[in-house]
């Protein structure tokens, strides 16, 4: 008896991720495969015995579409990312992320605080963006939060943060009270001289990045720290902003290993590198923000998890020191897991009950 080889469990699961990425850049079937397998290994507990697995059907257009600013910043991040593709990302790492910064801030910044910041960096002062949190990857799971109350409290216990260890003031993602809400925290020199560090580890691309711990607790903080100016979903936008730029840099690391014989590619990985490339600057080019961006974005990020992590498995990654890089990549700053969990959340009310 012959059989075609099906996942129906996983091609449930992939199928939000993979419809919201189809509305500009349709996925080949080495990429569907590749996540559906994905979904099918991350699907937990509470989905097996809840779930029915009817097929999720289309949410249609967003009725709001919110206009993405086009800062002046985002010119020299395409043009670094072509440095990357030449001499790899890891020279290159800490000015990427601090650029990112300059989105946040540009994007959630008043003038004053934006003037603040950039005394800073006048100064020579570098910044930490800290957002993986030590109490899970889910934001109802995070330890650091700025409380509600006047004036507000603000406990911050972030690992694996770009820099850490060695930067001058932070821009530390936290949620608002207990609530699921994201808020982006400006900590000032002062202050972020005061927090405990420490390297969570051997730095990473050949020595260029180290990531570090940082925790705090200030009684007393000031309102003024958080940057409210693009309102509750600047987070958000940001992040939907943030990740498929961050995804061209790291196909470009990757094309960099490949032309050094420091990674090879089989087929899957060399469509999902081809269309993450080109998924990403589709996203990147997007005008707007609106309901189905941050599953695109999210989408985008979980496709690179699984295909740096197919890279390593399948061993096509002979360096460890490479293969490590891979691999921590597809665990921070929007781990397989946590981008699965969330778009699933987003869409499960969205099913064809009578399918």
């Amino acid at each position: 008896m012959s059989f075609d080889v099906t996942n129906p469990i996983g091609d449930c699961l992939a199928g939000p991720a993979l419809a919201a990425l189809g509305r500009h850049t349709e996925a080949p079937d080495a990429v569907r495969q590749l996540l559906a397998a994905s979904a099918a290994r991350l699907t937990d507990s509470a989905m097996v015995v809840e779930e029915d697995f009817h097929p999720f059907r289309d949410v249609g257009e967003s009725r709001v579409k919110t206009p993405l600013p086009q800062p002046d910043v985002l010119h020299a991040i395409r043009a670094l990312i072509d440095e990357v593709r030449e001499t790899g990302f890891g020279p290159h790492s800490a000015r990427f992320f601090g650029l990112l910064g300059s989105v946040m801030i540009d994007l959630s910044g008043t003038e004053t605080q934006k003037a603040r910041v950039q005394e800073w960096v006048d100064a020579g002062l570098t910044a930490c963006f800290a957002m993986t949190d030590r109490g899970g990857p889910l934001a109802t799971q995070w330890l650091s939060e700025i409380s509600t109350d006047t004036p507000p409290r603000l406990t911050v216990d972030k690992v694996w943060s770009m820099n850490a260890n060695r930067s001058d003031f932070g821009i530390i993602i936290v949620r608002q009270g207990k609530s699921m809400v994201m808020a982006p925290v400006l900590v000032p020199p002062g202050v972020y001289a005061t927090a405990e560090t420490c390297l969570s580890g051997p730095a990473f691309f050949d020595g260029h990045l180290p990531l570090g711990d940082v925790k705090m607790a200030v009684d007393q903080a000031d309102p003024d720290w958080v940057l409210r100016s693009g309102g509750p979903i600047s987070s958000k936008v940001f992040l939907s902003l943030a990740r498929p730029f961050l995804i061209q840099a790291l196909v470009a690391h990757v094309r960099w290993l490949e032309d050094r014989g420091r990674l090879r590619l089989d087929a899957v990985a060399s469509a999902a590198v081809a269309y993450l490339s080109e998924a990403a600057r589709n996203q990147s080019a997007k005008p707007h923000f609106d309901k189905h961006s941050e599953d695109q974005a999210m989408a985008l990020k979980w496709i690179a998890n699984e295909t740096w992590l197919h890279l390593v498995v399948n061993g096509l990654v002979p360096g460890q020191n490479d293969a490590r890089d891979l691999i921590s990549l597809s665990k921070m700053e929007g781990s397989s897991y946590r981008c699965f969990f969330e778009i699933y959340q987003r869409n499960k009310r969205f099913r064809d009950v009578a399918a």
